[in-house]
């Protein structure tokens, strides 16, 4: 039975997310990741953008609740698909983020960056530099358009680490929240 004092902490995402949740369960760790909330996985393979607004609309008819937190890690996966630009990805992301905000409106949200890869589905050059420009083009765009957002209520932005530029700062290196001041 699940403790309703908990706060629900709703996690969705593509193989990333699925392959942490596998991790955890493999290994006998915390599902809740050693926090004191009640987390649902929600992570599948190949995910994209496009899949997330009809999962929250029949996740919206089946409960009742809000989720507290609600964390995004989604976007990868869809920037070389068929019939995405940047551009329209750009505009989807962001008339889905409103569309999402307005189904859960109690529900702090949180987005992570776009990681980088080493090769892009659909990639056709040796390097993927263009796909690599793209992500860090919406991923700037993302951080903008939340920060307007979050000075609207509750909105969260994390930004990927990277190695290469971090100096240290343990686990929080790299990580700016986009919320009010």
């Amino acid at each position: 039975m699940t403790d309703c004092s908990l706060p629900r902490v709703w996690i969705i995402g593509s193989s990333l997310i699925a392959r942490l949740q596998a991790h955890l369960g493999a290994f006998g760790l915390d599902q809740n990741l050693g926090l004191d909330c009640q987390i649902t996985w929600a992570g599948r393979g190949g995910r994209r953008w496009e899949h997330l607004v009809p999962l929250h609309r029949s996740k919206r008819a089946d409960i009742r609740d809000d989720p507290d937190v609600m964390v995004i890690h989604l976007g990868g996966n869809s920037i070389r698909t068929s019939g995405n630009t940047s551009i329209s990805l750009m505009r989807r992301k962001k008339a889905d983020i409103r569309e999402i905000d307005l189904l859960f409106p109690k529900t702090k949200l949180m987005f992570s960056d776009i990681l980088p890869r080493w090769n892009w589905r659909g990639q056709t050059t040796t390097t993927g530099y263009g796909l690599e420009r793209t992500r860090r083009r919406l991923n700037g765009a993302m951080f903008g358009f939340l920060t307007d957002m979050a000075g609207d209520h509750r909105s969260l932005m994390f930004r990927s680490f990277n190695p290469r530029t971090s100096t240290g700062g343990g686990a929080m290196a790299g990580i700016s929240p986009c919320q009010p001041h």
